[in-house]
């Protein structure tokens, strides 16, 4: 039959699965102290925590921005509530002209006509050109401007009860404003100074757990050192009792005993192939045949007896 590239692959997978099994055997009969190789990683690799530490400056920053929602809030409500002040002192201020100036609008219109009876008057009684009609209309002018005065005196007087309000106004909101600062200095604070307690229980939480990476990583460094010691004897006890069976055995039948136990390994891994797959195998490299000796040959009569086409 022929091969696939994808099964021939397969086949020199099986192949390195093999050849690592026939190079154990080599390692349990050394007669020399063969180094352990054992199942631990040289270390656990614990991914330590880094812990970077903000500045006073980030840390009051971030204060700031916390405590910043209710300052706005508290800052827009004492400016609506000003803005609101100043716009109805604005429209008092313009009813205040408006009503001045209806006043002084009245007072002269009554003292035209007050002045228009006194020609009448004087007119029907002959008097056009005497003294008189001047004397009364001299009167009625200046009592127009006696009242024109004081109109624009008590114009004056709401005036400046008007901007004594606004005063007033303007004072209390710079005092809002000043306290609303402290207020903010003072919160900032307070968050500023839970933040740095934060900041310090990170750094605390941080270094406890490394800490306890360290201990893990010096508890495995000790279990991974004695179970080397222990593979260490076990190799090195396993080297004594290899050279007493090579001094029982001579060379040639201590070779036949490692070849024989490779030869058995070697049938156990091709015995569900067929013929041809096997062959591929053992002829992969000179691996097997430098490995098995004689039983290489004997390896290649089995498969040649044994298995299918």
């Amino acid at each position: 039959m022929s091969l696939t590239v994808e099964r021939y692959n397969e086949l020199k997978e099986l192949y390195g699965q093999l050849k690592e099994k026939l190079l154990t055997v080599d390692e349990k009969y050394s007669l020399t102290t063969v180094e352990p190789k054992l199942d631990m990683p040289p270390s656990l690799n614990l991914q330590k925590l880094e812990f970077t530490p903000k500045t006073e400056e980030e840390l009051r920053s971030l204060a700031e921005m916390e405590v910043a929602p209710a300052i706005l809030s508290k800052q827009r409500s004492i400016e609506q509530s000003y803005n609101a002040q100043m716009k109805k002192f604005s429209l008092e201020r313009t009813d205040i002209i408006s009503d001045m100036n209806k006043r002084c609008q009245a007072v002269t219109a009554e003292c035209e006509e007050e002045k228009a009876q006194i020609m009448r008057k004087v007119v029907s009684h002959g008097l056009v050109f005497s003294n008189v009609a001047n004397k009364y209309t001299e009167l009625a002018t200046q009592r127009c401007k006696d009242r024109i005065v004081a109109e624009k005196q008590l114009f004056d007087a709401e005036q400046e009860r008007l901007t004594w309000r606004e005063t007033d106004a303007e004072e209390l909101y710079n005092q809002n404003c000043a306290a609303l600062e402290e207020e903010k200095a003072a919160r900032t604070e307070v968050a500023y100074r839970k933040l740095c307690d934060s900041e310090q229980k990170d750094r605390v939480s941080v270094e406890k757990y490394n800490n306890s990476l360290e201990e893990k990583e010096q508890k495995y460094q000790a279990s991974r050192a004695k179970a080397y010691e222990s593979a260490l004897r076990a190799a090195q006890d396993r080297a004594l009792d290899n050279a007493k069976i090579y001094s029982e055995l001579g060379e040639t039948g201590y070779n036949n005993l490692i070849q024989r136990e490779k030869y058995i390994l070697c049938k156990d891994a091709l015995l569900p192939l067929r013929r041809e797959e096997a062959r591929t195998i053992i002829n992969i490299d000179s691996f097997l045949l430098n490995s098995l000796g004689d039983y290489y040959y004997t390896l290649s009569d089995w498969i040649n007896a044994t298995l299918l086409p």
